[in-house]
């Protein structure tokens, strides 16, 4: 099996933004769509991969950092991690969509639409998570299921991991996850007047300050 993590304390906060939108402003729909194919890449490669693999999540777990987590077989998270796609405050789409296969539609729509950050307690609720520990136990919690995981034949593993992704398949997961490519290229490349102002801000104030901007537009939604 494959145990990932990430390191300082989170396990990825996701794209880097600033280079996004330094590096792709106004570019064709192809060139965004090759920009996000590795990490779509990645989350298939992990979807079919033979092996089982577990998600260590600690800190911050956002945008396509939680799209590739969520791919992941077994997801064990910190009492203290966090997760969400906040990119949705910045007129941004998930460019791999597996949000909707993995919770209800209720939910779905509230991460998706909101672009809230949600703590690990409700993220298990909705179904995100394997388990929850306590920060000081999450590693012997993997090493726990690791254990587990390496008493069954490796046929085992890869026989019914192929069955129940086939099973989301059949129903339509990878024209769906196509699809989500689209509207993530749909979402950076159609006119929007909010993005164009957040360009002019990040050009003229600098990234941090657009993106302080962007946040005073939410202000008292999260209270």
């Amino acid at each position: 099996m494959i145990a990932v993590s990430g390191a300082g304390g989170n396990f990825s906060a996701g794209y880097d933004l600033t280079g996004f939108f330094e590096n792709y402003e106004g570019a064709s729909p192809q060139a965004i769509r090759d920009a996000i194919s590795a990490g779509n890449e990645l989350a298939l490669r992990i979807w079919q991969l033979r092996k089982p693999v577990i998600a260590e999540i600690e800190g911050y777990c956002l945008g396509g950092a939680f799209e590739i987590a969520m791919a992941c077989d077994f997801v064990m998270a910190s009492s203290s991690a966090k997760f969400g796609e906040p990119e949705i405050r910045l007129a941004d789409a998930p460019p791999f969509l597996i949000s909707p296969w993995i919770m209800n539609m209720r939910a779905a729509k509230d991460l998706l639409l909101t672009g809230d950050v949600i703590d690990a307690q409700r993220a298990d609720r909705l179904g995100l998570l394997t388990s929850v520990s306590e920060p000081a136990e999450l590693g012997a919690s993997v090493e726990k299921m690791a254990r587990k995981l390496a008493g069954f034949a490796q046929e085992t593993w890869h026989l019914n991991k192929s069955a129940v992704n086939r099973t989301y398949e059949i129903m339509g997961f990878r024209s769906a996850i196509e699809m989500g490519m689209d509207m993530f290229m749909a979402a950076n490349t159609n006119p929007s007047a909010f993005k164009t102002e957040f360009v002019v801000r990040a050009k003229r104030d600098g990234f941090s300050s657009a993106l302080k901007w962007a946040a005073s537009r939410y202000e008292g939604a999260d209270d």
